[in-house]
């Protein structure tokens, strides 16, 4: 376990390496651009820590990218490309706003309860998908994309037709009972109990997969599916428990994220919290301790580049053209060396070569 974990730091440590050189080769420029180039990197690098509120910031934006990431390094570690951490998270969230407004509960039960009906929903995006590719080949990556999307509509059929105040003046959900409210945990930030579920999430997750067989089954499986068969284990039921355990984290972090920030469901799109979960387990390195720094630096990231927009008009593009461009020099390698993605384009040769 500690030789993994050694492994996994230090691969992170690179990582920093490369995308601080990432963020100087993309930010010096725009400083140069502006009247006063310190104060722009200045604002950009240290003012995301300038207080607390800023501090809380960071974290309230980390706790559904921290669920999602470890939901897709889960999935990815057993050596499937699952898309459908997107479609668990919006899932998770409105099935949660459906049992806080339909069930008749109140007190302590009632947000936990909420928060298991949405990771129990949730699932069914990243299950439906593993379950096509584990009975008949069809790819994973694929069907959860499309997937994604079908979601998403009868999700916004579910929110018109059952779940819409008509006197809201938008599509959006009657009010969320106080009782389901998740309570804040900093003063003057939004800041909830979420992030100590994230934080407990992501450190269990860790033990599991280095510290346990189960865990030890499914990084064999992930490597080398054939290896895994020749050892007697059943690689299908491994992927399968994969998909199943990352689409309940995924519908987790949806239901908490609605529950803890909002009073209304309001989302009419995907609202992309999974795709940065995937950004962040390829950031991680697939390893659950390090998914927590991971998340917690695309969130510092966001924090700077609003911060730019709003006291020196940079453009707020900035921020994403910074963050695009760390992905693609730090992600590249990892993604073509990711057994499972090697796979992949082996079998799409095959196919090619077959045709």
């Amino acid at each position: 376990m500690m030789r993994s974990i050694l492994a996994g730091l230090t691969e992170f440590a690179l990582t920093l390496v490369v995308v601080a050189a990432v963020i100087l080769a993309v930010l010096v420029p725009v400083a140069l651009s502006q009247p006063d180039a310190g104060e722009v990197l200045r604002l950009f690098l240290l003012g995301p820590f300038g207080t607390m509120r800023h501090v809380g910031n960071i974290l309230e934006l980390a706790t559904p990218t921290m669920l999602t990431g470890l939901a897709a390094t889960l999935i990815f570690r057993a050596g499937s490309f699952n898309l459908g951490i997107e479609g668990s998270f919006f899932v998770g969230g409105i099935a949660a706003t459906a049992a806080a407004l339909l069930l008749p509960l109140t007190g302590f039960i009632a947000a936990p309860t909420a928060i298991i009906v949405g990771a129990l929903f949730g699932s069914l995006a990243c299950m439906v998908p593993g379950y096509l590719k584990v009975r008949f080949g069809a790819s994973e990556m694929v069907n959860s994309l499309v997937l994604n999307f079908a979601f998403l509509y009868a999700g916004v059929f579910i929110l018109n037709y059952f779940l819409r105040d008509p006197n809201a003046g938008a599509l959006m959900s009657y009010r969320l009972p106080a009782d389901f409210g998740l309570d804040r945990i900093m003063q003057g930030t939004r800041l909830h109990t979420g992030v100590i579920v994230a934080f407990a999430a992501c450190i269990i997750g860790g033990i599991w997969l280095y510290g346990t067989r189960g865990g030890l089954n499914l990084r064999i499986v992930g490597l080398g599916p054939g290896f895994a068969q020749h050892l007697g284990l059943n690689t299908s039921a491994l992927i399968m428990r994969a998909q199943i355990a990352g689409g309940l984290i995924a519908g987790m972090a949806g239901a908490i994220e609605v529950l803890g920030l909002y009073n209304r469901f309001s989302w009419v799109a995907l609202p992309g919290h999974g795709w940065t979960g995937i950004t962040v387990a390829i950031l991680a390195r697939e390893n659950p301790f390090l998914v927590i720094p991971a998340a917690l630096f695309l969130a510092y990231l966001q924090v700077g580049g609003d911060m730019l927009a709003r006291n020196l008009a940079v453009p707020s593009e900035v921020v994403g053209l910074v963050t695009a461009a760390i992905m693609l020099a730090v992600t590249a390698t990892a993604i073509f060396r990711h057994p499972a993605f090697l796979r992949l384009i082996r079998d799409i040769k095959g196919e090619e070569q077959a045709a």
